[in-house]
């Protein structure tokens, strides 16, 4: 699957905020700055399809623990540092 819009990268990028537990709604209104900065890392983003298949496993294995963001993420840093805000 080719990720090849700005919708479907925003897309990934509200998904794995969500996944990490990061509200991006409040961080829009207090940070906007940053919220926009971590969207321009996603967009920029030559993993989408690791990003994809990633999702897909994380769905498979429901049962399981939620993983953390992985490291391939750009912005994983970033949802740790909002998370842990």
């Amino acid at each position: 699957m080719d990720v090849d819009t700005i919708d479907e990268r925003l897309a990934l990028f509200r998904a794995m905020a969500g996944h990490a537990g990061v509200d991006l709604a409040t961080l829009s209104a207090d940070v906007p700055q940053e919220v926009r900065a971590a969207a321009q890392r996603c967009l920029g983003c030559r993993d989408s399809e690791e990003c994809h298949r990633w999702f897909e496993t994380q769905a498979a294995a429901s049962d399981d623990a939620p993983a953390p963001v992985p490291g391939f993420c750009r912005n994983a840093a970033q949802f740790n540092l909002w998370k842990a805000e």
